[in-house]
């Protein structure tokens, strides 16, 4: 197959260790495969079924945007509830629930809370907003770490509990979880040797408070990549989720309304409904439009679709007409972060897949 022959390419010249992908159509799965390595250092490791991947960003989505559907589902929350409502200090910024799921709010892409050393919402206090709120889209982690913190305080509960019995008991998942534990790590995908990206971002904009913090140096596995989510305790709503592929595959099934067991219909549809329409990236609640300038999941893809990527090489793209599921898991900055252009691949991946297994 020529989807194949461009993974072992991509494996030859370094670009990732390996790759899992699995594609899915309706309650089917049509491929589930891995190639390649599982690590480079210290050793070269195959690749093997159900290896766990840390996933970042699509925490956002998977965990974080679920849950607060499920509380709006609930009648717990509004979006158009502001952010004041929940922390007063914050009233000033002006900012829905919406806006943070929908990435509209202004709040900056990404911010180390964990500097700082105390409580992350006592931090906010020093976080300008870039832009007024729902003036444009601007990627924000920032959003997602305060959205982890209102879903907090709104179940009454401890963030990672409460996903453990919305979803992961429900859905009975075996290997995903918001914090691998010890006896599993080694099953993991390892990541970057250190936080080394992540400190080059740090010193570039607070060289004093990032030369004074002890930053790991050894090789991330089992163990979130995110830095502000490692040091709240493995998530912190914008990354942390760790799962397989076929454990991704259940919890896709929950994002359709033919196949889902947890939400309501109509509560799903605001994962596919286009909340920015009239901005370039196309938002909906928690997922990005395949309707987005240069968006990862191509033209292949039906221009509805939703989808979302995770830093270190993971990405889920869903087509609603069709019902099919891409989801491609690799650990693309083990060893290190390189500077490559991952979404292109990621197009032209889904792109052969199309053609290999005639969807």
């Amino acid at each position: 197959m020529k989807f194949e022959k461009k993974i072992q390419l991509l494996i030859h010249k370094k670009i990732i260790p390996g790759i899992s992908i699995l594609v899915g159509k309706k309650e089917n799965i049509l491929l589930n495969k891995n190639y390649g390595f599982k690590s480079i250092i210290p050793e070269k490791k195959p690749l093997k079924q159900n290896t766990i991947y840390d996933l970042a960003s699509l925490t956002k989505p998977l965990i974080t945007a679920f849950l607060s559907v499920y509380l709006l589902e609930n009648e717990k929350i509004s979006l158009n509830a502001e952010i004041g409502k929940f922390f007063k200090e914050l009233k000033p910024l002006n900012i829905k629930i919406s806006q943070l799921l929908t990435h509209t709010s202004g709040l900056p892409s990404w911010f180390p809370f964990y500097l700082y050393r105390q409580d992350y919402t006592k931090s906010f206090k020093f976080i300008k907003l870039e832009g007024r709120p729902g003036k444009r889209v601007n990627y924000s982690c920032t959003g997602y770490i305060l959205l982890y913190f209102i879903i907090e305080k709104i179940a009454n509960m401890n963030f990672k509990d409460f996903a453990q019995d919305v979803i992961i008991k429900k859905l009975k998942l075996k290997n995903t979880f918001l914090k691998v534990p010890k006896s599993l790590r080694n099953n993991a995908a390892p990541t970057e040797l250190g936080n080394e990206y992540e400190k080059k971002l740090s010193k570039k904009r607070f060289k004093k408070l990032s030369n004074n913090f002890k930053w790991r140096d050894y090789i991330i596995q089992g163990e979130t990549h995110d830095a502000n989510s490692f040091y709240l305790g493995g998530t912190a709503g914008n990354a942390g989720l760790f799962s397989t592929t076929e454990d991704l595959f259940k919890i896709s099934l929950e994002l359709f309304p033919s196949t889902s067991t947890i939400l309501k219909p109509e509560s799903i549809k605001l994962f596919w409904n286009n909340f920015t329409p009239l901005k370039k990236s196309h938002r909906s609640i928690g997922f990005k439009l395949n309707s987005s300038f240069l968006s990862s999941g191509g033209k292949s893809l039906s221009i509805r679709s939703i989808g979302h990527n995770g830093f270190t090489g993971t990405s889920i793209w869903l087509e609603p007409e069709t019902e099919n599921k891409f989801i491609l898991l690799s650990n693309r900055i083990h060893p290190k972060v390189q500077n490559i252009n991952f979404n292109r691949i990621r197009r032209r991946i889904h792109k052969l897949l199309k053609s290999d297994l005639n969807l």
